[in-house]
């Protein structure tokens, strides 16, 4: 009976101790469980944490201008790799202007309309890697990045729910620097999430620009009449690789002509003065005379300077045109011309030897006249001289005779 007894103590006891071992077991099991579950979580939490801040403000250096682009994080796809692209407008082909200021938009497509989630940074340097110039944005969704100044960045990522292939961020600006530089670049990059506050699955493009100084920026241009000529008066600011001006004049406002050129400096960094007097008036009868000036630089860029408007002031008598120059026995001879005030006009024709064979006199009035005569030979060809003559005015032409 005893013996039994025992059998039976030990057996309970060994049960117990089993039970025992097995709760232990499941202790120490759930508190692994708790462990791991509290990690994963932490680590999910650190992953969307940084998904919003980048989502925020992108973090700097990777516009490409060192070599580094978002594929970086963004790394499911290559660069430029979704069929899309980003571009930048507003920034000048022919150059910049110290000191000014440029608006700009960036916009960033995709090849198909899936993205959700629109991101971007550009940022513009010198032939160092400096940055240079200075970024605004009147865009809220916009602003120079906190982590670096000399980048302009998004700033809470705008998204389109729906689904889209293209945004454009607009109200961008960049102020170029107060002095000349040489070469800046520009680069720029864009991202097309598909909103899910990661950073898997989004296609990266990249571009950049490249342009220089404008060889010469004007600082003013005036013209002053004075009597039968136009005095053209302009200075500059600062001339890099600049060649040459050419003056141009137009009689409408609409077609332009050179009617002269003049060298420019070269290079300055100080304000060079020019001057170029227009005397040859006549032509456009006293009335409106438009002008400007073509910038050229060594390279062949080009550059237009505003237009000027002047109304010349006529002072005595002015020839506009004698037509036709060649005539046939009897024809009779055209001619155009401006006057000050009324007075007479006296037409002497003469031979090659300088011989009057012909005078005829005219009364002129203010503004446009014309006058018209036959010259009077006989048997005669070859050249005949004709002088118009008024008081403190003489002009002679040629007239061939057929």
């Amino acid at each position: 009976m005893s013996s039994k007894y025992e059998v039976g103590k030990k057996y309970f006891r060994d049960v117990k101790t089993s039970l025992l071992s097995l709760h232990k077991t499941f202790y120490f099991m759930k508190k692994i469980y708790i462990v791991l579950t509290l990690s994963i979580c932490i680590i999910l939490l650190q992953s969307g944490v940084r998904s919003v801040n980048y989502s925020s403000v992108p973090p700097a250096g990777y516009t490409g201008a060192t070599g580094s682009y978002c594929v970086n994080c963004h790394s499911s796809f290559s660069l430029n790799s979704g069929g899309g692209g980003v571009t930048v407008t507003g920034l000048v082909a022919t150059g910049y202007i110290p000191a000014n200021l440029y608006p700009l938009t960036i916009k960033i497509d995709h090849g198909a309309a899936d993205r959700k989630k629109w991101g971007f940074s550009m940022k513009a340097v010198d032939a160092s890697g400096n940055s240079v110039g200075t970024f605004r944005s009147t865009n809220t969704n916009a602003k120079r990045n906190t982590n670096d100044q000399g980048e302009l960045s998004h700033f809470q990522a705008v998204s389109t729910l729906g689904g889209a292939n293209t945004y454009t961020y607009n109200n961008l600006t960049w102020e170029a620097p107060a002095t000349a530089l040489g070469p800046i670049t520009f680069y720029y990059v864009g991202n097309a999430a598909n909103g899910l506050n990661g950073n898997q699955f989004d296609y990266i493009y990249s571009g950049s620009q490249t342009f220089g100084p404008q060889p010469i920026e004007l600082k003013a241009f005036k013209a002053v009449t004075d009597n039968n000529t136009v005095i053209l008066k302009w200075q500059t600011v600062s001339e890099i690789n600049s060649n040459y001006f050419d003056i141009e004049r137009s009689d409408d406002g609409q077609f332009f002509f050179s009617i002269g050129r003049l060298n420019a400096s070269g290079n300055s960094s100080q304000s060079v003065s020019y001057s170029f007097t227009d005397t040859k008036l006549s032509s456009n009868n006293g009335s409106q005379i438009f002008y400007r000036l073509k910038l050229v630089d060594k390279d062949g860029a080009i550059k237009y300077s505003n237009h000027l408007s002047v109304k010349p002031i006529i002072t005595g008598t002015s020839i506009i045109k004698v037509y036709p120059t060649v005539i046939r026995k009897n024809e009779t001879v055209t001619v155009e011309l401006v006057n000050d005030k009324s007075k007479t006009l006296s037409v002497d024709v003469m031979d090659e030897a300088g011989r009057k064979i012909q005078q005829l006199y005219a009364t002129i009035g203010v503004g446009k006249s014309s006058v018209y005569f036959t010259p009077k030979v006989d048997n005669f060809k070859g050249l005949l001289f004709v002088r118009f003559s008024t008081t403190n005015f003489q002009q002679t032409t040629t007239l061939v005779l057929q």
